[in-house]
């Protein structure tokens, strides 16, 4: 029987490459423009009295859709993280040297953000594009403004200092403060970083008196670097330039993910630019918006991490990205109303008009969103997935969904493996034994020989393996851990990209960690304990479905 919706009486075919917008934020603004769906963060994250200024979530899940919405605003700065030069930290003659002889640089890390800003917001307001227009700027802005105390004076002091550079790129900034230390160490300390780099080095003659010394004088001379004056222009901005509740400024900042410095400084930097968002709320008027992938804050705290250190502090700038079923449907819902009334109706076509009603007594959308991580990326890629299944035809078909998710299987998977690259670099290689498994299964029926099988092959030298399955695999061969310690590094890995579930026992829940759910601890899963293999991975891995 011919299905009967919303389609009836239009001449509707799904054409050629016929999509609901791509899965990537930066490559969708044609469909983000007219099919965004607000949760309610985007009005979240432009109060600014709202101290939410993090957004926190996996891949895929709308935080740079968000940025592209607040973009749109009046007065926005955005700050591409590869524009900055940052490489120029790493490339620096002293800077790696320092860090290598344990010397703590937070401070100037945090200087070079607070510096960028601070110059970014005034090239914003004043429209400071030349030396000549920066140069009038100064001198008619210091005019009007005497000094009437020690923090105004070391505030103008600043802007003096540094004012004459204001129009030139980030970039440039960037490499001038980063000089400046450099010329400040050299001086105060009486060392080049050539005699530097002759004190620290390994096996250095150097007596442990001289090399403590000069650490000594090196980190007086960064602690004592312009963090007060920048603090008082902080509280100069807030009290005499930023005052007009009228205009608001916005400086976002996204792609913090990608590699545009290497990992470690990369994550002491976003370190001190969370330090520095957080002491940026004294200016009421500005608010600095960053999109921050959940594993990689985490990875920034498990390896910047210090006695002082407090996870809580930071908890009420962070916003975390949630998706509903509802707020899934009315995504897709859009977006399929779009592709349809580009050609054909300005009728109102919705999702259930385009797809089989159910698949296996599911309810479509049920088994849809089951094969996501309930992220709109995954949802975005089925439905596409889909839509190439059925080109030339008026609807998607059953038979069409169940070829779909074959590749969109492959898709995730591959996408899965690029996602966790940099914590499980050999996530494609211990998938396969979970092969052929079924959808649902105690941790006892994986095999030893599955598990020699893996080890045997890919962890014979894999004692400093960077992922930690393969270190675990290379200690079971060695004897060191038993069978069920290695399944255990196996599951909390899978269970932490989401392709596992878990029910550590008779009396617990089913958790998932897409679903933010507090993770088992490592005491809690046992041989006993049951796993459920996520939908999105049984086509490509050929699990076996249970009822």
């Amino acid at each position: 029987m011919q299905k009967k919706n919303q389609l009836s009486g239009i001449n509707f075919r799904i054409r050629k490459n016929a999509s609901i917008g791509d899965s990537e934020a930066e490559y969708d603004a044609s469909f983000l423009d007219v099919c965004y769906t607000d949760t309610g963060d985007l009005e979240t994250l432009i109060n600014f009295s709202n101290p939410h200024r993090i957004i926190v979530g996996r891949t895929g899940t709308g935080k740079s859709a968000l940025i592209y919405k607040i973009s749109q605003e009046e007065n926005v700065i955005e700050i591409k993280p590869e524009s900055l030069s940052l490489n120029y930290l790493s490339n620096s003659d002293m800077i790696p040297l320092l860090e290598n002889a344990g010397i703590k640089l937070d401070i100037f890390y945090t200087l070079l953000w607070r510096h960028v800003f601070t110059v970014e917001l005034l090239k914003k307001k004043f429209k400071l594009t030349n030396e000549d227009n920066t140069t009038n700027w100064i001198n008619s802005f210091l005019s009007r403004l005497k000094a009437k105390d020690k923090t105004k004076e070391r505030a103008l002091s600043y802007l003096k200092d540094w004012g004459d550079k204001f129009w030139q790129e980030t970039e440039y900034r960037i490499k001038e403060v980063t000089q400046k230390l450099e010329e400040n160490i050299n001086s105060d300390v009486g060392v080049t970083s050539e005699e530097l780099n002759l004190v620290f080095k390994s096996g250095s003659i150097a007596s442990e008196e001289k090399k403590y010394e000069v650490t000594r004088r090196v980190q007086k001379v960064i602690n004592s670097i312009q963090i007060k004056e920048l603090s008082d222009v902080l509280t100069f901005l807030s009290e005499e330039v930023f005052t007009d509740s009228q205009q608001k400024y916005y400086i976002l900042i996204d792609k913090l993910d990608e590699n545009w410095v290497e990992d470690i400084l990369r994550f002491k930097l976003i370190r001190a630019l969370i330090e520095t968002i957080k002491t940026f709320r004294c200016i009421s008027n500005v608010k600095i918006i960053i999109a921050l992938r959940l594993d990689l804050i985490q990875s920034v705290f498990d390896k910047t991490r210090d006695g002082s250190f407090q996870e809580e502090k930071y908890q009420s700038l962070f916003l975390h990205l949630r998706w509903n079923k509802n707020g899934l449907v009315e995504l897709l819902d859009k977006r399929i109303g779009q592709l349809v009334s580009e050609e054909y109706t300005s009728r109102s076509i919705k999702l259930k008009d385009l797809f089989p009603r159910t698949i296996n007594k599911t309810e479509f959308i049920d088994y849809l969103l089951m094969r996501t991580f309930y992220r709109p990326r995954d949802a975005i890629a089925f439905v596409n997935e889909c839509l190439k299944q059925s080109e030339g035809k008026g609807n998607v078909t059953v038979d069409a969904v169940r070829k779909a998710e074959i590749e969109y299987s492959a898709q995730r998977i591959d996408s899965l493996t690029f996602e966790w690259s940099n914590h499980y670099p050999a996530l494609s290689k211990y998938l396969k034994i979970i092969e052929r498994m079924n959808s649902k299964f105690k941790l006892q029926a994986i095999t030893k020989d599955r598990i020699d099988s893996f080890a045997l092959e890919f962890a014979i030298d894999g004692k400093n393996n960077s992922d930690p399955v393969v270190r675990a695999a290379y200690a079971y061969l060695n004897g060191e851990i038993s069978p069920h310690n290695f399944i255990i590094s196996l599951t909390m890995a899978l269970y932490k990209i989401g392709i596992f579930g878990i029910k550590t026992d008779g009396f617990s829940n089913q958790i998932w960690s897409f679903l933010d759910t507090r993770p088992p601890t490592e005491g809690q899963i046992k041989p006993s304990s049951t796993v459920f293999v996520h939908p999105m991975v049984w086509s490509r891995l050929g699990i076996i479905i249970e009822n």
